[in-house]
């Protein structure tokens, strides 16, 4: 996948027991903070305030409006990956 012209790496992390979806185009230990978009997902942001990743839960319960609530980078890997 890329973004902006850029190579990203997308690193994906799902708990099927919680229907739990972790999606990370950066190293998931760069997370600062989590800040939930509607009641389903959180995006993480590292400590420069930059989207890195989105944790979704449950995943059965994601819908087209959810993931247009999506920072754009986290927007395009999240279609992008599902699409594989």
């Amino acid at each position: 996948m890329r973004l902006y012209g850029n190579a990203v790496k997308v690193t994906l992390y799902y708990l099927p027991k919680l229907d739990t979806l972790d999606l990370w185009i950066d190293d998931p230990g760069k997370e600062r903070e989590a800040v939930p978009i509607g009641d389903d997902m959180a995006v993480k942001l590292d400590d420069q305030g930059r989207p890195i990743g989105v944790e979704i839960l449950p995943l059965e319960k994601l819908s087209t409006d959810d993931v247009k609530k999506l920072p754009e980078e986290l927007h395009t890997a999240l279609l992008d990956t599902l699409k594989s």
